[in-house]
């Protein structure tokens, strides 16, 4: 048996990833009823946590994310200072990011289906309205622009569900420190050709970037590829990529004409918003699979991932609880401001209030429910305030018949 690691109001376990900037654990904590909420954590390391300027900006861009409260977005409870130590506290998605799916389906030749790639990038695209449309709580516009759409920050749970993470290098009208123009961040493959000739950004550059994704996953090809990142730049500024059914010819039209304009070279040419994308998706899904449910896409998931799932809850059932401390130090939470007096992680405890069995380490078992794809539903929330919660509505019994709802398009 192992004991889990005590920092703040958090119980780390397994570490699941490693970078440049951060180890990432999976954690849990206990909620106000005393039930288990699992998190993920990013743990920064030493020298950026004595980097003031970095924290700054970390805290500027935590805030930014703070505002953010969609179903297909990756809510973040925590910056927190404990002692020498920065965590980032997130919301745990109990499955893979999207370029871990497409990898392990390659080694297997197990692949995403159309319609499972349509409904992935439907809620992709969904929250990235979400956020392009945020306001602070004054009501003012952020103009949040993720600039770092891509695989790596889609995550897909087990049981279906889709949520976009990572804005560290989102940019808003508000951030303390600004990137100055000609400067490029983010992955140049997934890159809008503005954003490759460092341009000032709108959130139709998002919308390149997930037409990029999409590319790639319907095609198993990025839309651009060179021997070096330089010439790659020049290739993404160009924007002439090979058209999709020329690398698979089982794309309908209706699909490849929706890649197309989500890549178009011109701003002007493409979506102009990420709801009228998001709609597009969902228009080709009715009519090439009506009646998709998000089981579907569970079960592919379930039977890539069988060993890791295994593998994952024997894990988590050989961790035993840390000693509780006598001086309890939860540090310091640097967005709290941002987040509210009543914020979730306000009512987090690493010591269970309700029960000390083993059996709260264990996952639950893994399902998932049944969704119908109804745009309407999402319609809907576009009136809630940014930094409402939108609760989920339970899944209709059949497809409206119906058409899709788009948004008209703005004027470039």
């Amino acid at each position: 048996m192992r004991r889990t690691q005590r920092l703040g109001r958090y119980h780390l376990t397994e570490r699941i990833a490693y970078g440049g900037m951060a180890e990432i654990f999976r954690g849990f904590t206990y909620d106000a009823d005393g039930f288990r909420r699992d998190v993920a954590i990013k743990k920064l390391l030493p020298h950026y946590v004595e980097d003031q300027q970095f924290k700054d900006m970390l805290t500027d861009e935590q805030k930014l994310v703070s505002h953010l409260r969609h179903p297909n977005i990756a809510e973040v409870f925590e910056l927190a200072e404990v002692g020498d130590t920065l965590l980032v506290v997130m919301e745990y998605v109990d499955g893979k990011d999207l370029r871990s799916v497409v990898e392990r389906g390659r080694q297997r030749t197990l692949f995403l289906q159309l319609d499972d790639i349509a409904y992935v990038m439907a809620r992709a695209v969904d929250g990235l309205h979400h956020a392009h449309m945020a306001r602070d709580d004054q009501g003012d516009p952020l103009r949040i622009v993720h600039r770092d759409f891509s695989p790596s920050n889609i995550l897909v749970g087990y049981d279906g569900t889709v949520k976009i993470c990572d804005f560290g290098i989102a940019k808003a009208t508000h951030n303390r420190v600004q990137t100055k123009t000609g400067i490029i961040k983010g992955k140049v493959k997934y890159m809008s050709p503005e954003q490759a000739f460092g341009r000032k950004l709108d959130w139709r550059s998002d919308i390149f970037s997930a037409g990029s994704v999409l590319y790639e996953l319907c095609t198993g090809e990025a839309p651009f590829q060179a021997a070096n990142e330089i010439d790659l730049i020049f290739a993404v500024r160009d924007a002439a990529p090979r058209p999709v059914r020329d690398l698979n010819r089982e794309i309908p039209g209706r699909l490849a004409t929706v890649i197309d304009k989500s890549m178009s070279r011109s701003r002007s040419g493409r979506y102009q918003t990420s709801m009228e994308f998001r709609d597009a998706l969902l228009g080709f899904l009715r009519e090439f699979n009506p009646t998709y449910r998000r089981t579907k896409l569970s079960r592919f998931l379930k039977k890539l991932w069988a060993e890791e799932i295994e593998q994952e809850l024997r894990a988590m059932e050989d961790f035993v609880l840390a000693a509780p401390e006598p001086d309890e130090d939860f540090g310091r939470n640097l967005i709290a401001d941002a987040l509210g007096p009543n914020a979730a992680f306000s009512k987090f405890n690493p010591n269970p209030t309700r029960t000390t069995a083993q059996d709260q380490l264990e996952d639950p078992v893994h399902h998932a429910r049944t969704e119908i794809i109804d745009s309407r539903r999402h319609a809907d929330r576009e009136n809630q305030p940014s930094g409402s919660t939108v609760k989920t509505q339970k899944p209709e019994e059949e497809l409206p018949g119906d058409k899709t709802q788009v948004t008209p398009p703005r004027r470039s």
